[in-house]
């Protein structure tokens, strides 16, 4: 009889087997499906040597998924973190990329993203807390 177990393991190394385990799932299931490989894309801005922003994302199936976003508050309003989006999206369209997605809290940017033609197609509301919001956003490259 076997004993089952459940552990904490190792962030990096938990990723890498659920996807060699969903790999596998997908090819027992649908032959068409692409394989599964994550690349990553990571840009800074920096101004006489000084970092003043940044902008962080993966590509998986023709697909961007921006994780952080973020510029210096003294460079705010200048245009900054649209051009890291922009280039970020620029660089994923070269890639093959055919949507960018994201999701972002209401007091942090949805008004921002939405300037820069992404829509929002779905938000939890209450999260963290009443009062807040979630959303998801998505943009055709």
């Amino acid at each position: 009889m076997s004993i089952l177990q459940i552990l904490e393991l190792n962030y990096e190394n938990n990723q890498q087997e659920i996807s060699r385990l969903l790999e596998q799932h997908s090819e027992f299931a649908n032959h068409s499906v692409p394989p599964y490989v994550r690349e990553g894309i990571s840009l800074a801005a920096y101004e006489n040597d000084r970092y003043i922003g940044g902008i962080t994302g993966s590509i998986v199936w023709n697909m961007l998924h921006v994780h952080l976003l973020a510029v210096d508050p003294s460079c705010r309003g200048n245009g900054l973190g649209a051009a890291l989006l922009e280039e970020i999206e620029s660089r994923a369209r070269l890639r093959g990329c055919k949507v960018s997605e994201l999701t972002t809290m209401s007091w942090q940017a949805p008004h921002f993203y939405q300037k820069q033609g992404y829509e929002i197609f779905g938000e939890i509301k209450d999260c963290p807390n009443e009062g807040h919001t979630k959303y998801y956003l998505k943009k055709s490259l």
